[in-house]
């Protein structure tokens, strides 16, 4: 029963499967030995929306650090970037832009799917790796972040996140959205899974 209460995600079954991270956190639920964390940015006014995937394992000490909790770990992280049909500066390298839009990379470094509502997809080829720490600040407003255990359903789990969050917070058409998702996750699944990923030795 505790554990069906904790669960506040519509992707999540059941079993504890996906948690409010700060939740999770303060519950002593955090896993620390491979977990994934999702965390979202958008901008309701303007449907902008920025999504970063961290993978971990193997983490020696997690603690709070002003708004944020910070992982003493080995990490890898994705950038996904959804851009509104109204965006202004669509020309403009994602790494360049404003502090609220950018994420840390170049469009050679970005995959692309354009949606029927002429919104665009960008999310990353590869992931950018931490080698020995990172911060997940705490979110505010409509933002999320979640903590995905690495449980068998893993990779279905996000996808399904993604497919919610993707329609209805950065309002892809539905197909688009599905579609997105599968790429996304699986970028994820190939590029960030835990096989000989991260050496603690």
């Amino acid at each position: 029963m505790a554990k069906k209460a904790a669960v506040k995600n519509p992707a999540a079954a059941p079993a504890l499967r996906v948690m409010n991270l700060f939740e999770a956190y303060t519950s002593n639920r955090l896993p620390k030995d491979q977990g994934y964390i999702v965390s979202s940015f958008i901008n309701a006014n303007t449907g902008y929306a920025i999504y970063e995937v961290i993978s971990y394992s193997g983490v020696k000490v997690i603690y709070p650090e002003g708004e944020g909790l910070t992982f003493q770990s080995q990490g890898k992280k994705l950038h996904a970037l959804i851009e509104p049909a109204s965006y202004p500066h669509k020309g403009i390298e994602p790494y360049l832009r404003e502090k609220a839009d950018l994420i840390p990379l170049r469009f050679r470094e970005v995959n692309k799917i354009m949606a029927k509502n002429q919104s665009t997809v960008y999310y990353a080829k590869n992931p950018i790796e931490s080698l020995s720490s990172f911060t997940v600040s705490r979110p505010r407003g409509c933002n999320i972040s979640f903590v995905f255990y690495n449980l068998p359903d893993i990779y279905e789990t996000l996808a399904k996140f993604f497919v919610q969050s993707l329609a209805n917070d950065a309002g892809l058409p539905m197909t688009d959205a599905r579609k997105s998702a599968l790429e996304i996750t699986g970028t994820v699944k190939n590029t960030m899974d835990f096989r000989g990923q991260y050496d603690y030795s």
